[in-house]
């Protein structure tokens, strides 16, 4: 059972790899068409081979180190941040009955909730005043919104009368969709929301400083963030597969549809 359960893992986690880089691959296809321009398809037949071929590039990089910097946590924390997103994953209830546990809604609170502090320490760890000044944006706003939405989340425990994530209906559901998805917006810090990669005002955020191994891990974890909310939200509110499509396309064409918020309205917004 031990080893079957080691399989499935290694399983989901090969599989989630593999859909974060044709996520990656569809998102640059969805801007090219909504700005009328041409995306990836010069790697083989659509840019389908293109995703792969970029990782396979940052891979080839060399990773920097900062200077007096630990290099333990420098690279510790990429790794725990796509952690968290593979935990994450095991709280959605899956057909296989031993996925799922009593408590796996409070324990996606927790999760949520511990991926503020990579934030917090990425901005340190990086050296960097633009790895420090989006480290501080980004922790920011996910504090200042974090109570409600931890409150709109227990609204959902209410409807399934339980602490286990399951798909079930309840109407109160409904009268949440719209400021929960924009929440979930802002928790993905996706454009308009994108201030941690404000790239008109920061070089790049708390990134600033990874490169090579740690870069493809924070890539990873930033991107497979969106599939999991896209799969949460699309069972929360649709119950089917059609729903995680229509959040897995909303969150990616906002991005060329409406320009930055402005970052004090955001705070005061949630």
């Amino acid at each position: 059972m031990l080893f079957f359960f080691f399989f499935i893992s290694v399983l989901i986690l090969l599989f989630l790899i593999l859909s974060i880089a044709f996520l990656t691959l569809f998102e640059r296809h969805l801007l090219s068409l909504s700005q009328n321009r041409l995306g990836p398809n010069k790697v083989f037949l659509f840019g389908f081979l293109q995703a792969v071929l970029d990782g396979v590039k940052l891979i080839k990089k060399e990773q920097v180190l900062p200077f007096k910097s630990s290099d333990f946590y420098f690279l510790f924390l990429p790794g725990g941040v796509f952690l968290i997103l593979f935990m994450e994953f095991f709280c959605l209830p899956f057909v296989f009955f031993f996925f799922n546990f009593q408590f796996s809604f409070l324990f996606l609170l927790c999760l949520i909730g511990a991926s503020v502090y990579f934030f917090i320490i990425r901005r340190i760890i990086g050296k960097s005043k633009y790895s420090y000044v989006g480290g501080l944006r980004s922790s920011s706003q996910s504090i200042s919104f974090e109570i409600v939405f931890s409150i709109y989340l227990l609204c959902f425990i209410f409807g399934f009368m339980g602490f286990e994530l399951s798909i079930g209906y309840s109407v109160l559901f409904f009268f949440l969709f719209f400021c929960f998805s924009f929440m979930v917006l802002a928790e993905l810090r996706r454009a308009p929301f994108d201030f941690s990669e404000g790239e008109s005002e920061l070089v790049s955020g708390f990134n600033t400083e990874f490169s090579s191994v740690s870069f493809i891990l924070l890539f990873l974890g930033e991107y497979g963030f969106i599939l999991f909310f896209s799969v949460l939200c699309g069972y929360l509110f649709f119950f089917n597969f059609f729903g995680v499509c229509f959040f897995f396309f909303f969150f990616l064409i906002l991005r060329s549809s409406y320009p930055r918020y402005r970052y004090d309205l955001l705070i005061m917004f949630f």
